[in-house]
């Protein structure tokens, strides 16, 4: 068994771009964040193929509360609170989301502009709140936060 490759804690500091993750370095991450203290969340999206399932998904993973509205304005206000969880910094690694660009790529664009907001104000509060994709398509998606086309409706 090889050990995980090296991961930069540095990446855990605030920022507000979606960064890939690779498969090997994942371990190193959560060695990181708990280190810190933060909370670190994977949001596995194997077989994820639709809005309503992303958001299903990661409001199960992140404990979101039941008044939690399902749609995108819903999802940037509870990123952009967390009073529930309260930590010093907070990680969250979206895995498997291969099934979800390929069926859904606009709506998994949203997400990550979504995500990306969140860790830019999270930032100027001085608060870590990183963001991973991790997966052999992390690369597509990840790092590019420019705002995709407007969805078509519930934005």
């Amino acid at each position: 068994m090889t050990a995980p490759a090296a991961f930069d804690p540095a990446l855990l500091d605030p920022a507000t771009e979606v960064l890939p993750l690779a498969d090997d370095t994942r371990d190193a991450l959560l060695a990181a964040a708990a280190a810190r203290g933060f909370l670190y969340f994977r949001i596995d999206l194997a077989g994820c193929a639709s809005k309503a399932e992303l958001l299903r998904r990661v409001a199960g993973a992140m404990r979101f509360p039941d008044w939690f509205g399902h749609n995108w304005d819903a999802l940037a206000d509870s990123l952009g609170d967390l009073s529930w969880l309260h930590a010093p910094g907070y990680v969250v690694v979206l895995e498997h989301p291969q099934g979800l660009h390929r069926a859904e790529p606009e709506t998994f664009a949203v997400a990550l502009e979504v995500f990306a907001e969140a860790a830019a104000w999270w930032g100027e509060e001085n608060v870590p709140f990183r963001v991973f994709v991790s997966g052999n398509e992390a690369d597509e998606g990840a790092g590019n936060t420019s705002p995709p086309p407007a969805p078509a409706a519930d934005r």
